[in-house]
């Protein structure tokens, strides 16, 4: 049996500037940090983008 494998999320701007001709697009990503549902413990709207360009505390590297 295989170790199961988690999935990386990325924003739509990390995504694109895995591109050639878009690496400048990291600086753009915005989604910097998860994004909790209001009134609810453990769902998220949005979550942070898991990018290596993107520092742990989710400060842009």
């Amino acid at each position: 049996m295989s170790a199961p494998t988690e999935e990386v999320t990325l924003s739509a701007e990390c995504t694109l500037a895995r591109q050639p001709d878009y690496l400048d697009l990291h600086a753009d990503c915005r989604q910097t940090e998860d994004v909790p549902m209001p009134h609810a413990r453990g769902i998220l709207l949005v979550h942070r983008c898991r990018c290596t360009c993107h520092r742990r505390g989710g400060d842009p590297a």
